[in-house]
């Protein structure tokens, strides 16, 4: 064999070892969206678990031989499939703990949309997406909420809110959480796509929270609020939208009110692959739009009124910062 083809050879092998990582998330993704992990959750045969929820036995057998090889499955001597205990509690829809989500929405949406721009760049039309994602990108974020949620709190608290008002609070997540906290502030929520607001509503009927469905493009506010929060979706708003969003946030923050900001960032110290990879899959949807840098920020928030006051990482992996300003 000739040298090149040695050389041929061992590349090729290398390309096949980079893939590998792939399967675990592979693995889970198909786990979580066909609940396979709870299927097995009590030990069962491969035949039980297909015949009962009507699956290829042969491909679900396929999957379960990838599973024992990734250490997600064990197999005992009668042949009875379980699941590790981790992937039951993180990958299973019905847990509190689950991210299965978060994997849905990376390989549904992002690596999808990777995977079309061969055809984005030959100027090919892509059909993206049949099904409505807004659940599961709201659902994603309420993962993050988890995260950010005591960074936020301590703003409030340092700051003595009064009052709170979330731009794109997709289920009210933040706003639930303060209310645990600071039960007596007046806290309201805006929500631009329609059926996430109208599950917002139902979820908060009983409590003060108030949310609204509208977009903050065109919504005028008659009140003023002490906070103001931007979480999450500013990937909607194009550069000249976002200097207009920031405006419309000082109108509706007071005097010496407050605005929070979260969002991934490019050009900063932490997770730039991610941030990159963000920006591929949102320069490939037409009304959606590149991350912002901290820069871009600041200029946006100086021209409408604001005064910088920090800026603190929120999940390092990813990029995502929250930053916080005042009037």
């Amino acid at each position: 064999m000739q040298l090149t083809e040695y050389r041929r050879l061992w590349n090729a092998r290398k390309w096949m070892k980079r893939n590998e990582p792939f399967l675990p998330t592979w693995h889970a993704h198909l786990g979580y969206s066909l609940d396979l992990f709870k299927r097995f959750k009590k030990g069962a045969a491969v035949e039980e678990v297909a015949l009962t929820h009507d699956l290829n036995q042969d491909l679900l057998q396929r999957w379960v031989d990838v599973g024992l090889v990734l250490g997600h499955l064990k197999q005992n001597r009668k042949g009875i499939i379980k699941p590790k205990r981790s992937l039951v509690k993180y990958v299973s829809k019905d847990s509190d703990s689950s991210v299965g989500i978060l994997i849905k929405e990376m390989m549904e949406l992002h690596i999808p949309t990777m995977l079309s721009y061969r055809d984005l760049m030959q100027g090919k039309e892509v059909n993206f997406f049949e099904a409505d994602y807004g659940d599961t990108v709201a659902q994603t974020s309420a993962l993050l909420e988890t995260i950010a949620f005591p960074k936020v709190l301590d703003v409030v608290k340092k700051e003595r809110v009064k009052s709170i008002f979330d731009i794109g609070c997709a289920y009210g997540g933040y706003l639930k959480r303060i209310q645990v906290k600071k039960p007596k502030l007046r806290l309201k929520g805006l929500e631009a796509d329609e059926q996430v607001a109208k599950k917002a509503q139902e979820e908060v009927k009983d409590s003060d929270i108030e949310i609204i469905s509208g977009d903050i493009k065109e919504y005028e506010s008659d009140e003023e609020f002490d906070l103001v929060m931007m979480n999450n979706l500013l990937y909607y708003f194009s550069k000249e939208d976002r200097a207009e969003l920031f405006e419309r946030s000082s109108k509706i923050v007071g005097k010496k009110g407050t605005l929070i900001v979260i969002s991934p960032l490019v050009q900063s110290k932490h997770g730039q692959a991610f941030a990159s990879a963000f920006n591929s899959f949102m320069s490939a949807h037409e009304n959606m739009y590149p991350v912002p840098s901290e820069r871009e920020l600041k200029q946006y928030a100086k021209a409408a009124g604001f005064k910088f006051k920090k800026t603190t990482p929120v999940v390092k992996e990813g990029g995502w910062y929250m930053m916080v300003f005042k009037k």
